[in-house]
């Protein structure tokens, strides 16, 4: 289907002729329409603000609804009483119509209590819970007849009961319970005793009569202040809540509201009701709109009818219209198919000086100057090739090292982060301790054994506090490239193991040190205090990552290398994790190790020193079993 822009002029012509005419005919039916609706309307309008006073008449005639009990009233000046809460009087369709909270007013309400006493008729009383507040609420229902009329429900705040003892709590429940049965005597004898019984049975007969003997009214409904319907010509309705969205929008204030409904073919009013200035309900008054309907379907069936002789005569018109303008453009657009197809020599042909001329010279120019424009085009376009060849490679190379400038330093601020991360957090903890134990000596008077026992605490962090700060001293030395400055000595590899297994004996609980040591093993050209650094990294490891068992230290020789491992049977690495135990700041991320403090820079720091005394550093675990770090060194030869 072609679009509008695709049409040809004489098509976009006629098109905008036929719119035109279209518009202006539907304009005006639908104002004469528009018009004739209004007044069909504003009759009925007018014809329910009549009947409207007419009932305003009648009622001011008899006993006004102002007259009527408040039952509002009555509760409000309930509620002053000493410990109540709230009060509420609810009809026998569990619908509250009047209450200490006005807002209320209208709600159905859903406790089971108030259920119960309406079903069953007898009082009714327990703890509850309103308007977020625990109270003791008491229901008494009250009759008219054999009929139940609803319930008074009374509500008693706790704040009393709760500070009393149980010998005054059981005086105070009975005290409530007789107030609750005197409210609920004195509200049910007024509502027994209401006047406006007979002014709601007038209303009633007059809505009756005023349905049967019209022959346009089919429906009127007369609410009152509380939303509550009085009177009605459909009896089931009276004594409900309405619902309607016109007695609402009375009752927020409107003067009047009206409506249509289409499928009853009615006319809806809705206004309110005031006896003496004062608002005392809204009358809703329905229309029977079959007349209303018909003259419309007649006013629109003409006016479809001099709508379509308009258009008509409008397309007709259109094409009288278009040809002049037509004939000279398809020329024009001849000659720019034979311009477009490569010949620029082609120029079209001016044959008046209207707006169609000077579009045909304006288009000879074109031609011209387009012609001049390719022959200097086709001159530029030799060189311009190769500046851009050599542009582009030059922009590659610029474009491939900033990718990778920037890749260097994403990187190297990833581990900026990282570290600073890692180090102020572990830093923090023994310094926190430091602090802690140093201020208890400082301010506190104490046993020697307790100032013993800090100041033991105090060394230990103090140490742990020197290992953390020692390996970033040696990952800075890695980092930077700079010589650690190896003091290397033939050592015997099982006093090297023996030494550093001393500082462990004894000291962690749950563990127990083993050293198995081949006899009569080479020396080794090692500097022993770094080597006794990595000795020391695998037992920390060993001991913090294994809750107990036996941690082994093995020395042994094989292949011309002198082997030390430790072996634990702690919690284990994953398989996946194992090719990257050696990284910086690394550590095993599971739920038994979230306890576990370090830097993650002890194993990293390790391989570096195996590694620069030209050995190598394994490592074998199995999940849940436990792990075994091993390193080898070469064996001395004078």
């Amino acid at each position: 289907m072609l679009s509008m822009k695709d049409m040809g002029i004489r098509t976009k012509v006629i098109a905008s002729m036929f719119v035109l005419i279209v518009f202006i005919a539907l304009l005006s039916f639908w104002v004469s329409y528009a018009h004739e609706k209004r007044g069909l309307l504003t009759n009925m309008q007018s014809n329910a603000s009549i009947l409207n006073r007419a009932l305003i008449v009648s009622l001011t005639s008899r006993k006004s609804i102002g007259e009527k009990v408040n039952l509002q009233t009555l509760v409000e000046e309930l509620s002053l009483t000493e410990g109540v809460f709230g009060v509420w009087v609810i009809d026998n369709g569990a619908r509250i119509t009047s209450a200490t909270f006005r807002e209320q007013v209208g709600e159905v309400v859903p406790s089971s209590l108030v259920l119960e006493s309406l079903q069953e008729g007898y009082y009714v009383s327990g703890f509850d819970k309103k308007m977020g507040e625990e109270v003791y609420t008491a229901i008494y229902p009250f009759t008219k007849g054999d009929h139940i009329m609803g319930v008074l429900e009374v509500a008693f705040e706790m704040r009393e009961y709760l500070r009393s003892g149980s010998e005054d709590q059981a005086l105070l429940l009975e005290q409530m319970e007789r107030d609750s049965r005197i409210m609920a005597e004195s509200l049910s004898y007024s509502i027994k005793n209401m006047r406006d019984v007979n002014e709601l049975i007038h209303i009633q007969r007059l809505v009756d009569r005023l349905t049967r003997e019209s022959e346009i009214i089919s429906r009127i409904m007369i609410v009152d202040d509380n939303s509550r319907i009085i009177a009605a010509n459909d009896l089931n309705s009276v004594g409900m809540i309405a619902e309607d969205k016109g007695v609402r929008a009375i009752m927020n204030g409107a003067g009047i509201y009206t409506r249509l409904f289409p499928r009853q073919k009615m006319y809806m009013v809705d206004m309110p009701l005031k006896i003496g200035g004062e608002f005392k309900g809204v009358v809703s008054v329905g229309y029977d709109a079959t007349n209303y309907y018909t003259h419309l379907s007649e006013i629109f069936r003409f006016g479809l009818l001099i709508s379509a002789m308009g258009i008509l005569m409008g397309i007709l018109l259109s094409f009288q219209v278009s040809n002049p303008i037509v004939e000279p453009l398809r020329r024009l657009t001849d000659v720019t198919k034979r311009l477009a197809a490569g010949d620029l020599s082609q120029r079209a042909t001016v044959g008046s000086k209207d707006e169609v001329g000077i579009l045909a010279g304006a288009f000879n120019q074109m031609a011209h100057d387009l012609a001049r424009y390719k022959e200097e085009a086709d001159q530029y376009s030799k060189t311009l090739e190769e500046k851009v060849r050599q542009r582009t490679q030059a922009l590659e190379i610029s474009n491939q090292e900033l990718r990778t400038i920037q890749n260097e330093l994403m990187e190297a601020n990833m581990v900026k982060s990282e570290f600073m991360s890692i180090a102020s957090h572990e830093l923090r903890t023994p310094l926190t301790t430091l602090l802690g134990y140093s201020e208890l000596l400082l301010t506190r008077p104490l046993t020697d054994s307790q100032e013993k026992e800090f100041l033991g605490f105090i060394n230990e962090e103090s140490i742990r506090l020197s290992r953390i700060v020692d390996d970033l001293l040696d990952i800075s030395r890695i980092e930077s490239q700079k010589d650690f400055g190896f003091v290397r000595k033939p050592f015997s590899p099982a006093e090297l193991v023996r030494k550093n297994i001393k500082v462990y004996a004894g000291t962690e609980a749950g563990h127990r040190i083993v050293a198995e040591v081949e006899e009569n093993l080479p020396l080794v050209n090692v500097d022993a205090e770094k080597m006794g650094q990595v000795i020391k990294n695998l037992l920390d490891n060993a001991i913090k990552y294994s809750p107990f068992g036996d941690i082994v230290c093995k020395a042994f020789s094989e292949n011309n290398m002198v082997w030390i491992s430790v072996q634990d049977s702690g919690i284990g690495i994953f398989e996946g994790d194992i090719p990257r135990i050696f990284n910086k700041f690394f550590r095993v991320e599971r739920k038994e190790t979230e306890h576990v403090s370090g830097t993650g820079l002890g194993l990293s720091i390790a391989k570096y020193i195996v590694e620069s005394h030209n050995g190598e550093i394994t490592v074998e675990s199995e999940l849940d079993k436990g792990t075994t770090v091993s390193f080898g060194l070469p064996i001395y030869k004078d």
